[in-house]
């Protein structure tokens, strides 16, 4: 039901007429459809490397490994509404006080065109503060990466809880 009206928003929206305009819109959109993977095997590779390093970076508190998995243009969308910077967000993984002892990934799906790929996925973030208490964040994202001259690179993020 919420498929018909989004699309008739989306057609009063455009402003189109005729019926050779309206066959280009979906009348009813799959709703909780199955996120099926696209691309290379080899590309699919290459990003999931590319996810390992960055995991990796964030337990060994490594600025340098965070500094090459993000994207100069990064931008990190947050569950508290945050949208934060590379800089901003490799500060705020490497703040004092706490450190992660594990990023988890499932259910990763990679969808690639071109230098382009689009993942989503659930992760796990295990986290430890100084004062001796740990916690979990068990989120849903999707992520951007972008081939180029520095390899596969985060270029957006935005994380969510699960839906119940």
């Amino acid at each position: 039901m919420k498929s018909r009206y989004l699309s008739a928003l989306l057609i009063a929206a455009a402003g189109l007429s005729g019926a050779a305009s309206l066959s280009s819109i979906p009348v009813f959109a799959q709703e909780h459809a199955a996120v099926e993977e696209r691309g290379s095997a080899a590309t699919r590779s290459a990003v999931i490397a590319a996810i390992d390093a960055y995991r990796t970076a964030v337990v060994k508190a490594d600025r340098a490994g965070l500094d090459t998995a993000f994207h100069p243009d990064l931008s990190y969308g947050h569950t508290d509404g945050a949208v934060l910077s590379k800089v901003e967000q490799i500060d705020r993984t490497l703040a004092p006080g706490k450190r992660f002892t594990a990023v988890d990934i499932a259910d990763a799906k990679v969808r690639s065109y071109g230098n382009v790929a689009y993942v989503t996925a659930s992760w796990t973030f295990h986290l430890s503060k100084d004062d001796g208490t740990t916690s979990t964040a068990r989120l849903s994202g999707l992520d951007v990466w972008t081939k180029g001259p520095r390899g596969w690179q985060l270029i957006a993020r935005q994380l969510t809880r699960p839906a119940q």
